[in-house]
């Protein structure tokens, strides 16, 4: 009697939807949340902020009243954190922790500069990224941040570097703290904050903030989000979209 051959058939192969990972790293304020989110939509892939997830952790480290700097506690709360990303009806991300929607709360200034400190601890860093693993596990992703090409999802389909003017990313950073809270610092104040969160990015031990290798490269200094997203589109969709008949 002949054994059941553990091979899959061509046609079944064929049949078979294909993961598919895109990445979009960046500094803060290059305009990679909007990019991310319009190329998910346009592709009808799942949207990831890898960013969310740091933020999430530093709100909890800020809830529990623990120092930013104790990289083992904080290690600990992010192995612990319940984390749960969601899409609006609008097809915005939602960020829960412990079934709470606190999306608007990890936008605050206090989160970002908490979320930059824990950043720098390779032990936070190592948790968040099998957390970020766990989240896109068997889905096709668009995930963005700064070493989700290079660390998180190192052999990525496809990987994109967004680039901006420290002015124009302090600006872009001012008008969404304006939407979101009606109040925001001088563009100065945040380019000089930009400057000094792109020096920890850059040179932290774990997951420094660099262009993956294989990288396409957009400077979006003069570019909007929708052409942004229309060219990369291009180099996309034809490989994972099949043609109409």
């Amino acid at each position: 009697m002949p054994k059941p051959s553990a091979s899959v058939s061509s046609s079944a192969t064929r049949s078979r939807p294909r993961r598919v990972v895109i990445t979009i790293d960046g500094p803060a304020g290059v305009g990679k949340s909007t990019t991310a989110k319009l190329l998910a939509q346009r592709l009808g892939l799942l949207y990831l902020d890898t960013g969310a997830t740091y933020r999430a952790v530093a709100h909890e480290v800020l809830a529990h009243h623990a120092d930013p700097s104790d990289a083992a506690r904080v290690a600990r709360l992010a192995r612990a954190v319940r984390l749960e990303l969601q899409r609006s009806l609008e097809g915005e991300l939602r960020v829960l922790v412990s079934g709470h929607d606190i999306t608007r709360a990890i936008r605050s200034e206090r989160v970002t500069e908490t979320a930059a400190i824990i950043a720098q601890h390779p032990r936070v860093r190592r948790a968040l990224v099998a957390l970020q693993r766990k989240l896109a596990q068997r889905r096709s992703v668009v995930v963005e941040g700064r070493d989700t090409g290079s660390v998180v999802f190192p052999r990525a389909n496809y990987k994109f570097f967004l680039t901006a003017d420290v002015r124009i990313r302090a600006q872009r950073r001012r008008e969404e703290l304006l939407t979101l809270h009606g109040e925001a610092p001088a563009s100065t104040a945040l380019a000089r904050q930009l400057g000094r969160r792109d020096r920890l990015d850059r040179t932290r031990m774990v997951g420094p903030l660099i262009k993956p290798d294989g990288a396409i490269v957009f400077n979006t200094t003069r570019l909007d989000a929708d052409t942004v997203v229309t060219r990369m589109l291009r180099r996309v969709r034809p490989s994972i979209v099949p043609p109409e008949s």
